[in-house]
């Protein structure tokens, strides 16, 4: 008896198998099958076989220069460098100043120099302001110079003739040289803020 049922369940077996590999079109057309939604909004170039997609958007562009800009040198001696010819590199660093709140009071565009009012971020610099109610109208000198393919930037405090240091009664101020703390506020804003576009 057990070898009738071993007999049957074989049998049945045989069959379900040979039924489902006939020539039946039901399980071969893939008509009726979920197809992958088109995409939208695709055209096609003229003068190439690229298919451009406007539904995607494209990576959005890091404001900065990033790699293109290095921090050089000691704690007294910092230099910004800018992998750009000196003239691109002018107009770029004029541009980021103008989006920052280092303003430009003059510049010598045949020496590629540019005068800036800078104010300290230091604290004890700040309190000394609020102290004698006086903004900082310390004045540098950033100049810039070619180094091959690349330009370097340095900052040193402007002559004693371009300080516009006096309080109100006419007092000279001593201007206090914060050019290393002016060449890191310049190399963040050209490595990490600066828009290009």
């Amino acid at each position: 008896m057990i070898k009738k049922q071993n007999g049957a369940v074989i049998l049945a077996l045989s069959f379900l198998v040979l039924s489902c590999s006939s020539g039946s079109s039901r399980y071969r057309d893939t008509a009726m099958l979920e197809r992958p939604p088109t995409l939208a909004l695709q055209q096609k170039t003229q003068n190439s076989n690229v298919i451009i997609d406007d539904s995607i958007e494209p990576k959005k562009k890091r404001p900065g220069l990033n790699s293109t800009v290095t921090l050089l040198g000691d704690v007294e001696n910092k230099r910004v460098l800018i992998k750009q010819p000196i003239t691109q590199a002018w107009r770029t660093l004029g541009m980021a100043l103008k989006q920052s709140d280092i303003k430009i009071t003059d510049y010598e565009k045949g020496k590629y120099n540019y005068y800036v009012n800078y104010h300290s971020q230091g604290v004890l610099t700040n309190v000394i302001n609020f102290l004698n109610e006086e903004e900082s109208k310390t004045i540098y000198l950033l100049t810039l110079s070619s180094q091959g393919d690349d330009t370097l930037i340095q900052a040193e405090l402007a002559s004693r003739n371009e300080q516009k240091s006096q309080n109100n009664d006419g007092v000279v101020i001593k201007a206090s040289n914060d050019s290393e703390g002016l060449i890191d506020a310049i190399y963040l804003l050209l490595h990490d803020d600066i828009k290009t576009e």
